[in-house]
């Protein structure tokens, strides 16, 4: 094989030249893409977003990217690219292919005017070498329904209804961008997302964890609340033992949110309860008698990626009013480099290049970890990621960056 004959080139939008484009990235995963699955990511496919490699004429890895707009601290957003399916061909692994393709799809964020880019890692060892920084936490719990006892039992609010896709798509997504703007990670979802893939139910999770519900809350007829998830039937030797993945719980209000996991804890013939992509630390670890058997396990959640700094960090809010000097270093794009004075009043920054001195030291993937507030340049401190070339300026910087609403962001892509 010639690394010669490897070029860079953009699918066509057309059904068979993107299954053409995809099968190299399916193949990256392991995985099969059936019809179902097909037709819902192509409903949501920006083609001009989506660059591949070729062997002359043979696809061997792909990757692409969805225009969102990402909460920042202050209740504010900035577009950011949606960084997706990004695979090369395990034949043709370690032949520079995803540096390319990473460096494209960056270069055409910043084109785009998107200060940040986003993504779920498949490996949370790759996208550092490419300047991301883990922006949030997300927890998991596994635990029996029997354990999910409230120390204090939530008090009885309104009425929990199953309903449909279609009546879904008129209640939920408002719930959602309701709340969305007080905390940050959470994206903004186009119709097509939720309609093709948050609320419909393709099957493709059947085998593993079952059908998908879809819940509302109601309160003197408003919708207050909302629970996306799927149940596994499973019948033993001792009577039925079905266990629910509950994926996401969005409420109005604590109380809301509150009733929803009340009501979830009650379904019948449910012996287990699970929950992903959930908020860290979850709601429940201070609700629950025994917050042990919730079983809870913390990962990575969103990977931010700072495109354009200076409009990366104009675009998110701060406390009070201070300077702060950093010296930033960035191999993968060289022009974020150099020293940055970050200048605070009333809640926003200005950001300008500049030669005073540096108050501090990172990499622009460590920024990323504490742009949503996530982290703090104190816990960069003390995990050897940051030099403090004044005394004190780690918490100082703290104290501007403060962030009143912990980061999180639940959305799949």
């Amino acid at each position: 094989m010639n690394d010669d004959t490897i070029e860079l080139r953009q699918p066509a939008g057309d059904p068979v030249s993107l299954r053409a484009y995809a099968a190299p990235i399916a193949a990256a995963f392991g995985e099969t893409i059936d019809d179902g699955e097909f037709d819902s990511e192509l409903s949501v496919f920006e083609a001009d977003r989506a660059i591949g490699a070729v062997d002359g004429e043979a696809w061997v890895g792909g990757g692409a990217a969805y225009s969102f707009r990402l909460t920042v601290p202050g209740r504010r957003e900035v577009g950011a690219a949606g960084i997706t399916g990004v695979g090369v061909r395990p034949d043709y692994r370690r032949r520079g292919i995803l540096t390319r393709m990473m460096r494209w799809l960056l270069d055409q964020a910043d084109e785009r005017g998107e200060p940040v880019a986003v993504l779920r890692a498949s490996e949370g060892a790759i996208y550092p070498h490419f300047g991301f920084g883990l922006a949030t936490l997300e927890g998991s719990f596994d635990m029996e329904r029997a354990d999910l006892r409230f120390t204090e039992a939530p008090e009885p609010l309104g009425q929990v209804r199953l309903v449909d896709l279609d009546e879904a798509m008129g209640v939920i997504p408002d719930l959602y961008d309701r709340v969305r703007l007080d905390t940050p990670g959470q994206i903004g979802r186009s119709a097509a997302k939720w309609r093709a893939q948050m609320l419909a139910d393709l099957g493709t999770h059947h085998g593993r964890l079952g059908p998908k519900s879809r819940a509302i809350l109601e309160v003197d007829g408003e919708a207050r609340a909302y629970a996306l998830y799927r149940t596994k039937a499973d019948w033993g030797d001792r009577g039925p033992r079905n266990e629910i993945t509950v994926m996401e719980v969005i409420g109005l209000d604590p109380a809301a949110e509150r009733a929803v996991w009340a009501w979830l804890a009650g379904i019948d013939l449910v012996a287990r309860v699970k929950a992903w992509r959930t908020p860290v630390p979850h709601p429940l670890a201070l609700g629950v008698r025994d917050v042990r058997r919730m079983g809870v396990s913390v990962a990575d959640g969103l990977w931010l990626r700072l495109v354009d700094v200076a409009g990366a960090l104009e675009g998110r809010s701060y406390e009070g009013s201070a300077v702060t000097t950093i010296e930033l270093t960035d191999a993968f794009r060289p022009a974020n480099a150099g020293r940055w004075r970050i200048e605070v009043t009333g809640g926003s920054a200005a950001v300008t290049r500049t030669t005073d001195p540096a108050d501090l030291a990172l990499d622009t993937a460590d920024l990323a970890a504490v742009y949503l507030g996530a982290f703090r340049f104190g816990d960069l401190l003390r995990a050897g990621r940051l030099t403090e070339c004044r005394p004190g300026a780690a918490a100082a910087a703290d104290r501007v960056f403060e962030t009143h609403a912990p980061a999180w962001s639940s959305m799949p892509f």
